[in-house]
């Protein structure tokens, strides 16, 4: 199997493989299905869960994905790693949420669960175009944890001085992602590849700060030019935005279409 892999292609989802309406291009679409064709192996490699991508992938044709950053992964259907992060933890940092009157998403490969409903989780899920989910704010006792989202009403640096058993990185003004420490999109790359014995070309897209690490470990890292200036200052070069098409034409500029 791993002499007929050309490259492995791993694809941030937010801003990157999705269009700003949170869909993908037919023309996106059809380019990563052409580079499966033709030898190469496409993976999602999103701060999502695993199930949120599952539609995307099917309309890809994608079968290994790397979720929350680095926490869970597969490769060609089969589940490779599965990173959890202990009850009491959890049940630590969301005291802590608590107190700051932040929200809590517990997530893992298969679904989803809040500490809280608040309009503020209400208008999270509403800007990324996904279902409300439930709201359980036991479900770390009786379910495993691959990831903790917190959404805060200011994302700021105090989880990381409180628990520095975790990685807590800003995704955006009111969400941070948090995984084990030492754990990220790249170390997520790093396993899967030492899991299946890969040794071909790597190459990485993305927009945002959890992609850095992405660019830290493949061979060719190609920011979007929607993404922020730290992603473009750490790309091999920059393409085109979401929505004009950005991965198909650094695609066909490396050749792999």
């Amino acid at each position: 199997m791993a002499e007929k892999i050309k490259s492995l292609v791993f694809f941030d989802m937010d801003g990157t493989l999705l269009s700003s309406k949170t869909t993908i291009l037919p023309e996106v679409s059809q380019a990563v299905r052409q580079l499966k064709a033709n030898g190469n192996i496409p993976v999602i490699c999103t701060g999502r869960a695993a199930f949120e991508v599952r539609h995307f992938m099917k309309e890809c044709q994608i079968d290994s994905l790397i979720a929350t950053n680095g926490q869970y992964g597969e490769f060609n259907g089969q589940v490779a790693y599965n990173l959890t992060i202990p009850g009491t933890i959890c049940q630590k940092v969301l005291a802590y949420a608590q107190s700051r009157n932040d929200i809590i998403g517990f997530y893992n490969y298969k679904q989803i669960a809040l500490s809280d409903d608040q309009p503020l989780s209400r208008k999270f899920y509403q800007n990324i175009s996904s279902p409300f989910p439930q709201v359980k704010p036991d479900f770390y006792q009786n379910n495993p944890v691959n990831q903790i989202l917190v959404i805060a009403h200011h994302a700021d640096t105090e989880y990381g001085k409180l628990f520095p058993e975790l990685r807590f990185m800003i995704t955006g003004p009111q969400s941070i992602d948090t995984v084990l420490q030492n754990n990220s999109k790249g170390q997520g790359i790093l396993r899967l590849l030492k899991q299946e014995h890969l040794s071909v070309p790597t190459y990485a897209f993305g927009d945002g700060n959890n992609d850095l690490t992405m660019f830290d470990v493949v061979d060719c890292g190609i920011a979007m030019a929607n993404g922020n200036q730290a992603i473009k200052d750490a790309a091999t070069y920059v393409t085109d935005t979401n929505d004009n098409l950005g991965i198909v034409k650094a695609l066909e500029k490396l050749r792999l279409i």
